[in-house]
């Protein structure tokens, strides 16, 4: 009898030292919108976890990872959020408490709807609750998942430098006004020439120049207005002698939410610069020659037109680099934008 009573006092001390972590939100950060309220527990045998906001059930998760979806709504109150995880068939139980900040009238809030364009192969429609987009590392709430491209701008950066010589040039700017046909009603397009110097945008139809000079890559790329959701089609050599940006100052510039960039890199070898642009912004890299230049744009502009694009409204408050990770257990997910700058 007494070593029984030993195992019990042995199972209930360790079932009283078992944690309850927060994830999302924490404690003193501002909730507003959808969110997921998530925590992390060392508790064994869990039977669920309860969410309460304000002393009212918000959810249930009944197995790892423990989150449920809530919408904080538009309230500047501060808001008791509390987890309660059951254990041993109900007999036990660990919580956890936290307190999101008040917001007075001189705070201002930035919700911030970010785009994620990505590949996806599936064989039926992907909707919202097929993905797992984390930010940061923070779970976020997908708001929407769009299948058809919406209307954007397809800005063809054309490396015109010296190296561009022997009809590479030529093949370039005439693979552009072939596939053009490519784009969609509410689409723009524009060109931008560079060798060491960057010129200014000009219709497709007016795009004509010489090879000459040398090659900034770098700083023709992020010359890009990125106001509008933009595609950036790099055709170039993929060298880069005389850029005034660095590497990162560049992809800072360019790695926003509404950039994505692809290349064609007429060559056999190119700067690393470009495979950092594509990766971070959902694009990616092919190789092509002077005669195979027209079929490869043709490729990347019908990738484009068959891509997903998944809506999240992003909880992140501090500026900078922030990840991003789609994930999926139910359809394979290709590609997606690594991240983006906030500013």
């Amino acid at each position: 009898m007494q070593r029984i009573v030993f195992i019990l006092v042995l199972l209930l001390a360790a079932a009283a030292e078992a944690r309850v972590t927060f994830v999302a939100p924490l404690d003193g950060s501002q909730a507003f919108g959808p969110q997921t309220l998530e925590i992390t527990t060392d508790a064994a045998a869990v039977d669920r976890v309860d969410f309460a906001v304000d002393g009212v059930l918000a959810g249930v998760a009944r197995k790892a990872p423990y989150r449920v979806p809530y919408d904080f709504g538009t309230s500047l109150a501060a808001r008791k959020v509390t987890a309660t995880v059951w254990t041993n068939g109900f007999k036990g139980s660990e919580s956890a408490t936290v307190t999101t900040a008040a917001m007075t009238a001189n705070d201002t809030l930035d919700v911030d709807l970010v785009e994620v364009p990505l590949r996806v192969r599936a064989a039926r429609t992907v909707r919202p609750s097929d993905l797992r987009v984390r930010e940061n590392g923070v779970e976020q709430t997908v708001r929407d998942v769009r299948q058809e491209r919406p209307p954007a701008h397809f800005a063809f950066v054309v490396d015109r430098s010296l190296s561009m010589g022997g009809g590479k040039l030529e093949a370039a700017l005439r693979a552009i006004r072939a596939e053009l046909r490519q784009l969609r009603p509410g689409d723009t397009s524009s060109v931008v020439l560079f060798n060491h110097q960057v010129a200014k945008p000009v219709a497709v139809p007016a795009a004509t120049a010489t090879p000459s000079g040398g090659t900034s890559l770098r700083d023709a790329l992020a010359s890009v207005s990125a106001k509008q959701r933009t595609y950036a089609i790099v055709i170039s050599d993929g060298g880069d002698r005389t850029s005034v940006l660095s590497d990162e100052e560049a992809l800072r510039k360019i790695s926003g939410t509404k950039t994505i960039v692809h290349a064609l890199v007429l060559g056999d070898s190119h700067a690393r610069f470009l495979d950092r642009a594509a990766e971070n912004t959902g694009g990616r890299v092919v190789r092509a020659s002077t005669s195979s230049v027209g079929t490869e744009l043709r490729r990347v502009l019908e990738d484009i037109n068959s891509r997903y694009l998944v809506v999240y409204q992003s909880q992140g408050t501090k500026r900078g680099w922030r990840t991003i990770e789609v994930r999926s257990s139910r359809v394979d997910v290709v590609n997606a934008r690594k991240g983006y700058f906030a500013e």
